[in-house]
């Protein structure tokens, strides 16, 4: 390998800290020095700003039940984790350097509240981190996706002050829809996600928006995402709705 090729790789290994303004000043000058004359970083730098600039419409952190927390500082106490030998990363991951650690530690932290959920036995609560856990995990994978891009989820005027992203990605025939500012349906209401290709509206699902106005949804469509045109959110008047019929909340294209 060249003396350029490793500067290249060099650069490139710090570009996921770039995005996420994690670096010293003599590193961001570095980068942006190499910036200025490698149009793939640029194209790179971009597409990860536009992952990162989705990872606020997340729902927010929920707290862990004192005695919960309790329970947990007892196993710690009674069983002290070995140190695991450190290696370097390969792949797609390494590549991916800050924000897909950025990803993973959302992804555990879910995963940990889960399992100490279930002492409390709360179903509903249970059901409701289950959800979370898979749009945690969406987003790790779409972070990594070679073909991975982002949409616009725009706002129809009905909700002036919603906004929002759909990441989508052709290799696994999936989307992950995340919302910001969406007020509550009405009561007896519910806002249905569908998939539209020419006239046809597809059903793929209910967006599930909390009293801070947020939501996520995975979306595994019946078709590749290829073949359709856009997504539609509707206020209906339950889930299961065949068609759409009632206002239209929120639009975005599918389509790069």
């Amino acid at each position: 390998m060249s003396e350029h090729e490793d500067h290249h790789d060099a650069i490139a290994e710090l570009i996921p800290a770039y995005v996420l303004g994690a670096l010293e000043p003599d590193e961001i000058e570095a980068v942006e020095l190499h910036l200025l004359e490698c149009p793939q970083c640029r194209a790179e730098v971009e597409a990860q700003r536009q992952v990162t600039a989705l990872l606020p419409y997340l729902a927010e952190p929920r707290s862990v039940p004192l005695r919960a927390r309790r329970e947990l500082l007892a196993r710690i106490d009674a069983a002290p984790v070995p140190i695991a030998t450190r290696r370097r990363l390969s792949g797609p991951l390494a590549r991916l350097g800050w924000v897909a650690a950025v990803a993973a530690v959302l992804v555990a932290a879910v995963l940990g509240i889960n399992s100490l959920r279930m002492h409390e036995q709360v179903k509903q609560k249970d059901l409701e981190l289950t959800a979370a856990q898979e749009s945690q995990r969406a987003v790790a994978r779409f972070v990594g996706s070679p073909r991975g891009f982002v949409t616009a989820l725009e706002s129809t005027g009905v909700a002036p002050g919603a906004e929002g992203g759909v990441i989508l990605d052709p290799t696994r025939n999936a989307a992950l829809l995340m919302v910001d500012g969406l007020p509550k349906p009405s009561p007896g209401q519910a806002y249905v996600v569908w998939m539209v290709r020419g006239n046809q509206h597809f059903n793929v699902g209910v967006l599930p928006v909390g009293n801070d106005g947020r939501a996520t949804l995975y979306i595994s469509p019946p078709d590749a995402l290829a073949s359709y045109d856009g997504i539609v959110v509707t206020e209906e008047s339950g889930p299961l709705a065949a068609n759409p019929r009632g206002v239209r909340m929120m639009t975005a294209r599918v389509g790069q």
